[in-house]
């Protein structure tokens, strides 16, 4: 409890700096109905969002911690099976999460204290138990900082969830039943009411089907008939007599018409007949015509479209006089007020058909025309996304553009990874029209007639990435190496370090170097120096490549990852020269990303080392490892043609290399059998081994060399299997 009202106190102090000069001398009264009530309530089917604040015009400001959503309509399911919560409410689904749960409403703001009455309907039922509590509870602020505790007896009964009970009652409260209960201040009398705490914790563990909602709620006497002896028109239910005043909505410029509505009230003291005329020589033509109606003693009446305006009108303010009369009391004096409706052209967007240099810091913005009569746009939260290599710094500044305003996000770019050169992609983001009231007494959305779809907003995104070529990383005990913190990259190869912690506080170095044995490799570009202070741990290392610039003799799918192993000087598999000197070896044929989601069990760790794999789709290929060196994208050039295992000799091993992987393509066959890469294992690879055969040193003094007999059974060998090839094919 003691965190919520820190909250509330702080967000009063807010909204009273920011709103004091809107503060009325009126009470207000609120059925919680988007119009009539002169307010537009959060929406559905969003609602108000939970630990979100709605300030209505009035200058009350709800607070919702109820841990779900609160709606503003009628959707509700049972509460409305009592007599006291009917048409819009405001009402919500408590879920328990722990911190109390709650509805607070502040008055502070309304006459620039607080309030003295506050009276409302309240009503709850409670999930999967025969009836909820009937009493709830809640805690009283007063301006000067007193609390007290307190609670009322819900005396009425309806038929709850599940056919068990809910209850319900009109709650009346006054400043002058409350003392400092807490002595947070004086422990004296209340001055005020300056906000409520309603507590709903009581239905918070029934889940969805548990409700409460809370209807007509009054300040200060507001609800009761107005002024006395009169038929007046009026706003609020009664609240607030407007004669001698104007009261308006907007519409979109388009076709048909566009109407607004007129409230009246009886507060003659017995029921009589009204009529509404429209006075000639305005703007707005007559619509909805009241004549001789009936009207109750205290009721308030709602009619639409009493005035209408042609849509296809220029923009601008269209305002007529209307005259309400009390037909059954001449007596009563004719009460003359405005109508007005603004017709707004639609938002005229800038901004989206550029390109976004993101290299040189640029924003992507977009700009309203300007224009007095003008509709806004707001930013829908959530959609503002970027493609390709593109990261989002900050979502748009605003959550509208104004007209004449206008809004920015910036885009960010993520080199690593990335080849040098130009970038592109996208930044994209959805809007809705509406209309803002805003001079320097307000600010705040307001309901717009007829307002359209906006198609959603997109810019194009450039980054023009130069080389890189040397990059270092500082890292302490326990950090991670990556993603996204080091990496080299130019025209034809990016590396970067995808994964992996380091045990140890050290610096980590990249640059690419020199080629230093362009015989026993073919390489994609520059290899790269991989160097540390003390000793990398299992780390993820990822070559990115141009696929499109790859020589014939370089097929995407034969690139691996190699190292310079100085011992021997030349190239290896680097998986090879691994603590486990590549026992761990295995090949995956998607990314990084896919391999740990899958095979890799969700961490790299100790029994991930020494797999490897090359993802066509991203082109991209990698290795775990857990060692420096230098390391190069390519295919292992053999020393002797025919040495397709790399022991420095033609013979056996070699031939059944092919023979294990005759007749299959590349993959599922072993790409070393593939001697002319052309992704397939037969005659030309075979012929590759016996006419070398014998070359080189045999790997041990005990070497069993055919004599030429068998080379002459293997010729044989080999003519069986290319007929066996052809009758297969």
């Amino acid at each position: 409890m003691a965190r919520h009202t820190f909250t509330r106190t702080f967000l009063m102090l807010l909204f009273a700096a920011g709103f004091a000069t809107t503060a009325s001398a009126q009470s207000v009264f609120y059925t919680f109905s988007s119009g009539p009530d002169g307010v537009s309530w959060p929406a559905s089917p969003t609602g108000l969002l939970d630990s979100g604040s709605f300030f209505t015009p009035g200058g009350v400001d709800i607070f919702n911690d109820t841990g779900n959503n609160l709606f503003f309509d009628n959707q509700y399911q049972v509460v409305g099976n009592g007599s006291r919560i009917s048409g819009d409410a405001m009402w919500g689904n408590p879920l328990d999460f722990g911190g109390g749960n709650l509805v607070s409403i502040d008055f502070s703001n309304i006459n620039g204290t607080g309030i003295q009455t506050l009276d409302f309907d309240f009503a709850w039922s409670e999930a999967g138990v025969p009836a909820v509590s009937d009493f709830f509870s809640f805690q009283v602020v007063d301006s000067d900082g007193r609390g007290s505790f307190g609670g009322w007896t819900l005396n009425d009964t309806f038929t709850g969830f599940g056919g068990g009970i809910g209850y319900e009652d009109h709650v009346s409260l006054d400043a002058s039943m409350f003392t400092d209960d807490d002595f947070n201040v004086d422990g004296g009398a209340f001055i005020d009411i300056a906000y409520i705490d309603i507590f709903v914790e009581d239905i918070s563990f029934g889940g969805n089907n548990s409700e409460f909602a809370i209807d007509n709620l009054a300040t200060d006497g507001a609800g009761a008939p107005g002024p006395g002896g009169e038929v007046f028109p009026s706003v609020n239910q009664g609240q607030f007599d407007v004669t001698g005043s104007s009261t308006g909505t907007s519409a979109l410029r388009g076709t048909g018409t566009a109407g607004i509505g007129l409230e009246v009230t009886n507060a003659s003291g017995s029921n009589t007949t009204y009529s509404v005329q429209l006075q000639a020589g305005g703007g707005l033509s007559a619509g909805t015509i009241v004549s001789g109606d009936t009207i109750l003693n205290g009721e308030s009446i709602f009619t639409p479209d009493i005035a209408t305006v042609d849509r296809s009108l220029p923009a601008g303010d269209y305002t007529s006089q209307v005259v309400t009369i009390n037909d059954g009391d001449p007596l009563d004096p004719d009460n003359t007020s405005s109508l007005s409706i603004d017709l707004l052209d639609a938002p005229l967007l800038t901004g989206t058909a550029g390109t976004v240099d993101v290299s040189t810091g640029q924003n992507a913005t977009l700009s309203n025309a300007a224009g007095p009569f003008r509709a806004s746009v707001k930013f829908d939260p959530g959609t503002t996304t970027t493609t390709g290599p593109f990261t989002l710094v900050s979502d748009f500044d605003d959550v509208r553009v104004l007209p004449g305003g206008s809004a920015s996000a910036t885009p960010g770019f993520n080199r690593f990874g990335q080849l040098s050169g130009t970038h592109a992609g996208t930044l994209s983001t959805s809007v809705t029209m509406t209309h803002y009231i805003v001079n320097a007494q307000v600010d705040f959305e307001s309901f717009l007639g007829f307002a359209e779809p906006v198609p959603d907003q997109q810019w194009t995104l450039n980054f023009d990435l130069p080389d890189t070529p040397a990059d270092s990383l500082i890292v302490a005990a326990g950090e991670n190496l990556g993603p996204n913190k080091i990496g080299v990259n130019d025209a034809n190869t990016a590396v970067t370090i995808k994964d992996g912690t380091s045990s140890s506080a050290q610096t980590f170095d990249f640059v690419f170097v020199i080629d230093p044995d362009p015989a026993s490799a073919s390489l994609v570009g520059d290899p790269v120096d991989l160097s540390s202070s003390v000793g990398p741990d299992l780390f993820v290392i990822e070559f990115t490549f141009d696929a499109v610039s790859l020589p014939p003799e370089l097929p995407a799918l034969d690139l691996t990852v190699v190292e310079f192993n100085t011992t021997s000087s030349d190239y290896n598999p680097a998986i090879n020269l691994n603590g486990d000197s590549g026992a761990g070896s295995a090949m995956f044929l998607l990314s990084y990303e896919d391999y740990l989601a899958g095979p890799g069990g969700g961490s790299l760790d100790a029994g991930d080392l020494s797999a490897f794999g090359i993802d066509l789709t991203n082109n991209h290929a990698w290795a775990i490892l857990d060692h420096n060196g230098i390391f190069g994208l390519g295919i292992l050039t053999p020393a002797i043609p025919g040495d397709l295992d790399g022991d420095g000799f033609v013979g056996i091993n070699d031939l059944n290399l092919v023979l294990g992987n005759w007749n299959l393509n590349v993959p599922p066959a072993d790409p070393l059998a593939d001697t002319n890469n052309d992704n397939f294992v037969g005659l030309v690879d075979l012929n590759t081994v016996l006419g070398n055969w014998n070359a080189g040193t045999p790997p041990n003094a005990t070497a069993n060399i055919p004599e030429p007999g068998t080379l002459g059974v293997l010729g044989l060998l080999g003519a069986t299997l290319l007929r066996r090839s052809r009758s297969m094919s």
